[in-house]
């Protein structure tokens, strides 16, 4: 969802509103899938490192990502489930055994509610879009990784995990997050292994083929495997 940096790792602090009481899941997803990154192979890609989704404190679930191409596909096959809010929507996609990954800043979104996606269809353009709040300096997209491995968040209103319709930037990344965020920390995407740093916005990019690291903030070519 919206981030709070830009490429450069320029922090800009977004304001938390609010939150939904969730309780822990029930139980673990499914082992980690084969996910490609979220763009087309072949090109540079800016990355300003790996965060928590508000980017100063909690599970460090996100990343932000730049294609020199600004087009953002989907990394694996799955559902769409568009998220509205007032200033507009924002793209999510199940995918099998209980994942969730999410694509914040999105404008020119190319797909609808429900859509069966494969790996590679177009979801939209890299951009500042922040229909539910937050903050964004420079066109990327916040990606982000979650787990729903029971369909269901308990609140007081019994709230659907995978319907977050409404909520507000902070609602999603601070209750929602605690609850189902999921570390990128260790996860491979694309043949490209990314491990946090200390700090928020930092970390490295390991291409699991050769070896080869880059500090984050950073830049780094994505090859098709």
């Amino acid at each position: 969802m919206a981030d709070s940096s830009n490429l450069r790792g320029l922090a800009a602090v977004a304001v938390l509103a609010g939150g939904v009481l969730l309780a822990p899941s029930a139980s673990a997803a499914e082992a980690f899938p084969v996910f490609a990154l979220p763009f087309e192979a072949g090109q540079q890609v800016s990355s300003a490192g790996i965060h928590s989704d508000n980017g100063t404190s909690g599970v460090k679930n996100a990343l932000d990502l730049s294609p020199r191409d600004g087009l953002v596909r989907a990394p694996l096959a799955g559902t769409v489930r568009l998220q509205h809010c007032d200033g507009g929507d924002w793209v999510t996609i199940d995918h099998a055994g209980g994942w969730r990954t999410g694509y914040y800043h999105l404008e020119r979104i190319a797909v609808t509610d429900g859509q069966a996606v494969e790996p590679g269809a177009l979801l939209g353009e890299t951009g500042n879009a922040l229909p539910c709040g937050g903050s964004s300096s420079g066109a990327h997209v916040h990606f982000t990784l979650w787990t729903l491995p029971d369909g269901t968040a308990r609140s007081a209103d019994a709230l659907d995990a995978g319907n977050w319709d409404g909520l507000s930037y902070g609602q999603v990344h601070s209750r929602i997050a605690e609850s189902h965020g999921e570390p990128v920390d260790g996860k491979e995407f694309g043949g490209w292994r990314f491990t946090e740093g200390t700090t928020q916005y930092s970390g490295v990019a390991t291409r699991v083929a050769d070896g080869e690291a880059v500090q984050l903030p950073g830049r780094f070519r994505y090859e098709a495997e």
